[in-house]
């Protein structure tokens, strides 16, 4: 995301162990969750959930100090902290009833997502897109409509033209899309390659949603590398993608941007800006967000995730740290009881 132009902010401070262990809802030692009583009657083991949740072993990587340009430089006033008491204090978005559906909507022609994925096409792999949000959003269900061109959106959106070609007002299209929210969605995410922008005075947004309406949109076309083999290629662009996907969506479950970790959800304004490369995984408080709000089994959810991302990207730099992130974190739980972190309630694989 970026804006014309900034104004100075305070400077942001990497929050210190003691402080990230709060956010998580942790006691100091480690061994007791905070704001048990919000969880659901028949709630996971919190033994289990504390060693899930436990960031004293120093596995996620701590936030470095931003550069100038870098997003908690420009945006810090615009990104307050976020606690996991603070997100259940705000009563987020939750499934409920028949809204356990999460819609994706490509913004484009048919036979784009027909044919080869990225390089030889201009998509990356659809399948393994929506494969990701299936399992990283676990037990919601995920569907893909059928793709239509941003042309037949209405009321059509306002565009104008930068180097990426036409690039449509992101707030327009959210506002086209209201009417198109099918009666099961939990939410509905466009997916586009074109480029983006919020409002007149910003250069280009990844991605905007509404988390009232319940509607969000991103772009994919910042994404493509110009690097590496063809694999490496392929590899690049669908990490980068995954990693707009599974960021903006987690917005829609009312996560704002993450502060106390190099997290998924910290906020990025560009490979090109940003000196520390976030990753495709969610740091001890968000993770403990989500699995709040859907009540996943988390070891299972982790196996589930190395397997996608072993299958479409072992072997290449861009997902070597998520694999190998992965492979630590099922270690360090191997001696959980089956489904001791799963909510029934909520969840069932």
């Amino acid at each position: 995301m970026s804006k014309r132009s900034s104004k100075f902010c305070a400077s942001f401070k990497p929050p210190p162990i003691h402080r990230q262990i709060a956010a998580a809802g942790l006691s100091s030692n480690c061994q007791r969750l905070e704001c048990w009583e919000s969880y659901p009657r028949t709630a996971a083991d919190p033994a289990a959930l504390c060693r899930c949740f436990d960031p004293s072993g120093g596995e996620w990587e701590d936030i470095e100090p931003p550069e100038p340009h870098e997003w908690l430089d420009s945006m810090l006033e615009k990104t307050p902290d976020q606690s996991f008491k603070d997100y259940v204090t705000s009563r987020p978005n939750q499934p409920a009833g028949n809204r356990r559906t999460i819609y994706l909507q490509p913004l484009c022609e048919p036979r784009e997502l027909e044919g080869p994925a990225f390089p030889a096409g201009p998509w990356p792999s659809w399948q393994a897109l929506e494969a990701a949000v299936a399992r990283f959003y676990h037990p919601l269900r995920v569907r893909t409509l059928p793709a239509s061109p941003m042309s037949k959106l209405n009321p059509l959106p306002q565009s104008r033209m930068n180097d990426y070609g036409t690039q449509w007002n992101a707030s327009q299209v959210l506002d086209s899309l209201r009417g198109q929210l099918p009666s099961d969605a939990y939410c509905l995410l466009a997916v586009t390659m074109w480029d983006l922008y919020p409002r007149d005075e910003w250069n280009f947004v990844y991605g905007l949603a509404n988390l009232s309406a319940r509607v969000g949109v991103f772009s994919f076309v910042r994404h493509t590398p110009d690097f590496g083999s063809e694999d490496e290629k392929a590899a690049h662009m669908l990490h980068r993608s995954m990693k707009t996907m599974l960021h903006e969506i987690g917005h829609m479950f009312g996560m704002r941007h993450c502060t106390w970790y190099n997290c998924l959800m910290r906020g990025s304004n560009g490979a090109g800006v940003e000196h520390q490369q976030n990753h495709l995984h969610l740091c001890p408080v968000c993770l403990r967000k989500l699995h709040w709000n859907l009540g996943f089994d988390i070891p299972k959810r982790y196996e589930k995730l190395l397997e996608l991302y072993a299958q479409h990207g072992a072997g290449s730099r861009a997902f070597t740290a998520e694999l190998q992130f992965l492979q630590r974190r099922l270690v360090a739980l191997q001696d959980l009881p089956p489904e001791s972190t799963k909510m029934p309630e909520l969840a069932s694989w």
